[in-house]
């Protein structure tokens, strides 16, 4: 039987996951959570499987998850998990950051795992609880990036710091203008995110005129793509194919 490894991507607010054998990654997974909490439904599920030979984790949530996470698989498996940490070149890309570790392991795994499925220079977009923009060139050379607040932190802070805004989100109408508030809030939220990946992309492309690619991922992605103006490629569980390619090549 062939040696499996498990695959998390613990994020502020879902925990992906997929098994891999052989460098190929099974359907991913996800789940909400908070903190450490919400995860009996996933431990269920995990302990139906034989104990994976590694677990690779790449966490931006916090302690207590990483905890909670570790605890189990150490219990249950007998595996304590590889923590994957941003490093100053891996797996074809080199990171800008003149402390690599500072940047986050999601962007990091990401640009990983766009990398290895896409030639030429990339815009990578993440658009979860943050939404982060990253650019690479053809080399692998990572020439930085941007990170904004997600659509779902546009509401909320407007919906917090507002008096008359309310919490009820709704949908906008298909031209994207809203006829109540709550949908003003969620439209604006997402076209500001369109805005911003739009613009960041444009810039690549006036900077690598033959061509980029921007590449999607994160659970807002599906909710951008039709105020999008631009070409793309969505991969909606990126991280987890970085991980996937650490994976092979020992991190």
């Amino acid at each position: 039987m062939l040696s499996e490894t498990l695959l998390v991507d613990a994020g502020n607010t879902r925990l992906k996951w997929a098994f891999s054998q052989a460098g190929v990654r099974s359907p991913a997974q996800a789940a909400a959570h908070h903190a450490g909490e919400d995860l009996g439904a996933v431990f269920a599920q995990w302990a139906m499987r034989p104990a994976p030979t590694r677990v690779l984790l790449a966490s931006v949530a916090s302690p207590a998850l990483a905890e909670a996470l570790g605890r189990w698989w150490s219990r249950h498996w007998g595996v304590e998990a590889e923590v994957v940490e941003s490093r100053a070149e891996a797996c074809g890309v080199r990171n800008a950051y003149a402390e690599p570790r500072r940047l986050g392991v999601d962007r990091w795994a990401a640009m990983i795992g766009a990398r290895r499925r896409f030639s030429g220079p990339l815009c990578v977009v993440d658009c979860g609880t943050a939404t982060t923009i990253d650019v690479v060139d053809a080399a692998g050379r990572h020439l930085g990036g941007l990170i904004a607040p997600g659509p779902g932190l546009m509401r909320a802070a407007l919906q917090g710091n507002t008096a008359a805004i309310g919490a009820e989100t709704a949908e906008p109408g298909d031209d994207g203008l809203a006829s109540d508030t709550a949908s003003a809030v969620s439209a604006g939220a997402l076209a500001a995110t369109a805005g911003l990946v739009e613009r960041v992309v444009r810039q690549a492309e006036a900077r690598f005129p033959a061509g980029v690619t921007a590449v999607l991922c994160g659970g807002y992605s599906a909710d951008l793509i039709p105020l999008l103006q631009i070409e793309y490629e969505r991969e909606e569980f990126l991280v987890l194919d970085g991980l996937n390619v650490m994976a092979e090549g020992g991190q």
